[in-house]
């Protein structure tokens, strides 16, 4: 059997107001790289109201955790996964 290259996963922002299917993620791609790839499509901010850059985590629901960026995601996702995308919230 064939292990297929890609997986689809659905991912939805901390709201739960943004919704998104991510199709043909490839499976040697990293976490980081899935994130950064959903921002734009969802429309979630890059950059906060004072200018500085926001980084987002990823909460991988059927694990109840969060992802590190640097996870890759044919060795981390199953097909069908949901993803929750949250803002890195830093206490200053």
């Amino acid at each position: 059997m064939i292990k297929p290259s890609t997986i689809s996963l659905h991912v939805s922002d901390v709201s739960g107001q943004r919704r998104s299917q991510a199709r043909g993620v490839p499976y040697d791609s990293t976490v980081g790289e899935l994130i950064d790839s959903l921002l734009p499509r969802m429309k979630l901010r890059p950059r906060d109201g004072t200018g500085q850059p926001v980084s987002y985590h990823a909460l991988l629901e059927r694990e109840g955790r969060h992802l590190n960026r640097s996870e890759v995601v044919g060795e981390t996702l199953r097909h069908d996964d949901s993803l929750v995308l949250q803002p890195e919230i830093t206490a200053g």
